[in-house]
């Protein structure tokens, strides 16, 4: 019942309603952005955007549909030599439309195995020979092992990075991925929108009673310091799942529902063959909501608890935006500390790097990657701070006064009630001075 009242205070609050809406309609917008965002070239050479462009740019890229077999591979470099000596300089859009844009992933993944770490060089991909085309996959192995070895620093971390690059399934299977690629960036803006809403709404949980001026009546109820704490906690992370997965939901409905779910069984390395994540776009995708989603948690743990603290919503509003729109500037702004910059809470947002990345670390000889380490710790974090938050708020005014009068107020006025009408007169009178 206290839950469902701590509920209903948060939505039906008039401003915390605007900021809802607008946070829904954050969604559509990203969304239509999202969609717009896919560009289908047709064999006539013109570009299209909007609702049919993701669902055309699939059809055709999933002629090559299936497993990415050394022939496939030479199929596509052979005809890319081809088209590159006919037109050296620039490739008229009918010619991409026809040919290029089909296999434009295989293409790049050819260029990324090749260029290992290096800068993107498109004339790698002119220089192979046959031969190395047909054995491209056991290049690619090699270069696996030449990475371990350049990104870890010790025997373990070698180790650790070498196990990591074998649970890459090889021959890769290929799907058109771009409605999973797309989606991944707008995931990662609107849960940023998503952190700083949940802590605007979770900053008021604690401080309603203060902005309106009933402390001390909610503190001298009977569960004024034990279950509607408890029950402020509960509603903060209720809050947080129904904002969170509703919003979150509406953007991938919309924007999955226009440009389809080809390419969830996609390894991600098709794009990023050097990467220690091995992970198809639909879990890829899925890694980026849940990061979103620890983030929030984060944003209302920390804000619950700033407002408890501080009687105020006022200084708590402003830390979610501090976490995740302020700390990516003062982390490029102190470059030398790269290390600690890699492990604070804005990394839950920037998945997209972090997973392009082979950051590892090293705590004796344990070897752990960036992205589980921030989603467990962040998380960990998050369900920490509330028993403190519960505690500061539980603890709140023990040496007021005025709370305290009126706390002795009510329980003699329990007690008064078992003697009847002279019983609570007389209680009256004894307080008649406070």
């Amino acid at each position: 019942m206290i839950l469902k009242y701590e509920l209903k205070k948060v939505f039906s609050k008039k401003m915390n309603r605007i900021v809802l809406i607008a946070a829904l309609l954050a969604a559509v917008v990203l969304s239509v952005f999202a969609i717009g965002s896919v560009r289908y070239v047709g064999e006539d050479g013109a570009e299209h955007t909007g609702l049919t462009a993701s669902r055309h740019l699939a059809a055709d890229r999933n002629r090559w549909a299936g497993e990415l077999t050394g022939d496939k591979i030479a199929q596509v470099v052979s005809s890319r030599k081809e088209i590159r000596l006919k037109y050296p300089d620039d490739v008229p859009n009918e010619i991409y439309g026809k040919t290029i844009q089909s296999y434009n992933d295989i293409e790049n993944f050819v260029i990324g195995v090749l260029t290992l770490d290096a800068v993107w060089d498109t004339s790698v991909l002119y220089q192979l020979e046959d031969e190395q085309v047909k054995n491209l996959y056991g290049i690619y192995e090699n270069n696996l092992q030449e990475m371990a070895k350049k990104y870890g620093e010790t025997p373990e971390q070698q180790r650790f990075l070498t196990e990591q690059y074998e649970t890459t399934d090889l021959p890769l299977a290929y799907e058109a991925k771009d409605s999973w690629d797309t989606i991944v960036m707008y995931v990662e803006t609107y849960g940023m929108i998503l952190a700083i809403v949940i802590g605007f709404l979770a900053a008021g949980i604690f401080a309603e009673e203060f902005r309106s001026r009933v402390d001390a009546v909610f503190f001298s109820s009977r569960y004024g310091r034990t279950k509607a704490v408890k029950n402020k906690v509960m509603a903060g992370l209720l809050m947080t799942t129904i904002v969170y997965w509703v919003g979150m939901g509406i953007m991938s409905l919309i924007s999955l529902g226009v440009m389809g779910i080809s390419g969830f069984f996609t390894p991600y390395q098709i794009d990023e063959p050097y990467s220690i994540y091995a992970m198809t776009y639909g879990q890829y995708y899925l890694l980026a909501v849940l990061c979103g989603y620890i983030a929030s948690l984060l944003a209302a743990s920390v804000t619950m608890l700033v407002a408890a603290k501080m009687r105020s919503a006022n200084v708590a509003v402003c830390v979610p935006f501090f976490l995740f729109c302020v700390m990516p500037f003062i982390g490029r702004a102190f470059s030398t500390f790269l290390t600690f910059f890699k492990l604070t809470p804005d990394m839950l947002l920037n998945v997209i790097e972090c997973a392009k990345n082979p950051n590892i670390f090293q705590i004796g000889n344990y070897v752990f990657r960036q992205i589980p380490c921030i989603m467990l710790l962040y998380f960990i974090i998050s369900i920490i701070l509330l028993p403190f938050a519960y505690r500061s708020y539980h603890r709140y005014g023990l040496k007021n006064k005025g709370i305290l009068s009126c706390h002795r107020f009510c329980a003699g006025l329990k007690k008064s009630l078992r003697h009847g009408k002279r019983g609570i007169w007389k209680l009256l009178d004894s307080n008649r001075n406070h």
